[in-house]
């Protein structure tokens, strides 16, 4: 059986090719353990829980949106580590826009609290100024 001389052309260029391929390159996307993008907050919003983390350096910055968490029970964690300058103030309302949860913070803390509220929690305030820190928070459903 004779292989016709195009499909062996064809055949010998195509190793050709494949071999002089580099394969040692290191393409990747930055896991959790590499960081997060220096000023560039990552905010997930959902049904049962809202998390915000930010690694910031000199950071102004503003969010202001509506919550969508289901329930009147809710466990708010805050950690801000690596602390050096700047203030964070959290604001957490209700569907009646009461305050619920208040933080300022100009310094680093780690903390858990329970809240509590007559209805729904349908609004976050968070209000950075200067912030040089690692900054996360995470609200969930209780």
């Amino acid at each position: 059986m004779k292989i016709p001389k195009a499909f062996l052309f064809l055949g010998i260029c195509g190793l050709i090719l494949i071999s002089g391929c580099n394969n040692n390159v290191d393409v990747f996307t930055p896991t959790l353990s590499d960081g997060l993008i220096e000023n560039t907050p990552a905010i997930v919003n959902g049904s049962t829980s809202f998390t915000y983390a930010l690694k910031a350096n000199n950071y102004d910055g503003n969010y202001n949106n509506t919550l969508i968490l289901n329930s009147k029970y809710l466990e708010a964690s805050l950690a801000i580590g690596n602390y050096s300058l700047g203030r964070v103030i959290i604001d957490i309302y209700n569907e009646d826009n009461i305050n619920i949860f208040h933080g300022n913070y100009i310094e680093g803390v780690a903390l858990t609290q329970i809240i509590s509220t007559e209805t729904f929690a349908k609004r976050i305030e968070l209000t950075l100024t200067k912030v040089t820190a690692s900054v996360s928070l995470a609200v969930k459903v209780k």
